[in-house]
């Protein structure tokens, strides 16, 4: 495939693609705010709304960087500034959000457990206590990027030496440490149900309430989701890493398929901040039963409003 092939498909897809995301993610997004705003006292809801507000406010940023592209040429200060900050907000709106869903995990794995001690360690002031320190710790933690974050030959983005510092600590933090960490608390919840013989269906006079299986069945339905769109990021700049002190030199076509990939692995990232309404719908019985009571609520508000 010749190179303006490629280009042309690379800004379709990132056309539609995005739009779509921006649209389908801020209507979701707003929902489950909106619907896990009434179980608030529950420190899994905190997660989740925390999560929701996260996923709203990175798709917000990229969307609108990639739909309506951003001119680097003009190496002003206001440039400069807009190239370190976008890069440094979205890196902090990604990873709060990563590390909102490992939250929400580890609450499924305490409230699960048979040892009451470690049920006690769920609640909301403790969440949204580690709410706070996840903000904190993610503001701090990346603040090599507006410094190293630099414009060159237009393009703003990590170069040199910093260029395989940016790609390890992306594949640190984005791909190796949330998914252990989901994947650990993943099976101990599910070896917690197992245990206690709890199943995700509804079961007569079981221990875990109606809302808290609702919310357990949420949370392991998106953290497989996250596994799916969000891994593939981290593995392919891995293996470029690896190619490069394979490979000394690289066609120009290779470069630009690297280029194709890993933007398409940025979409799947949008996708996973899409995708939670949808998947919660999808998965959870409970969830769709409040949906529709918050749409009939809606219905008749609108009714009795345009009656008088």
């Amino acid at each position: 495939m010749s190179s303006s092939s490629l280009l042309t498909i690379q800004n379709q897809i990132f056309l539609y693609g995005y739009s779509i995301c921006v649209i389908l993610g801020n209507i979701g997004n707003v929902l489950i705010v909106i619907l896990l705003s009434r179980q608030r006292q529950n420190p899994c809801s905190i997660y989740l709304i925390s999560l929701a507000i996260m996923n709203d406010l990175y798709l917000i940023l990229n969307s609108f960087v990639q739909i309506f592209p951003f001119s680097y040429s003009d190496e002003s200060l206001r440039v400069f500034i807009f190239c370190k900050l976008r890069l440094y907000l979205s890196n902090i709106f990604g990873q709060l959000a990563k590390t909102m869903l490992v939250f929400a995990c580890i609450d499924r794995f305490m409230i699960t457990s048979d040892r009451a001690t470690i049920r006690a360690l769920s609640t909301p002031k403790r969440a949204k206590r580690f709410v706070l320190l996840a903000f904190i710790f993610w503001i701090i933690l990346p603040i090599h990027i507006p410094i190293m974050i630099t414009i060159n030959n237009g393009q703003c983005g990590a170069f040199d030496i910093y260029a395989r510092i940016y790609s390890i600590y992306i594949i640190i933090f984005f791909g190796f440490i949330p998914s252990i960490l989901l994947s650990i608390f993943g099976y101990m919840t599910y070896r917690n149900m197992k245990k206690r013989h709890i199943r995700i269906q509804p079961i007569v006079h079981n221990s875990i309430q109606r809302r808290d299986r609702n919310l357990l069945v949420i949370v392991i339905s998106e953290v497989f989701i996250y596994v799916i769109t969000a891994t593939p990021l981290p593995l392919f700049l891995l293996e470029m890493m690896i190619s490069q002190y394979i490979l000394i030199n690289t066609s120009i076509q290779s470069l630009q398929t690297q280029g194709f990939i890993i933007n398409i692995t940025y979409l799947l990232l949008m996708i996973n901040s899409t995708a939670p309404f949808y998947i919660y719908f999808i998965s959870s019985k409970v969830f769709r039963q409040d949906v529709k009571q918050l749409i009939k609520n809606i219905d008749q508000k609108i009714r009795r409003y345009i009656l008088h």
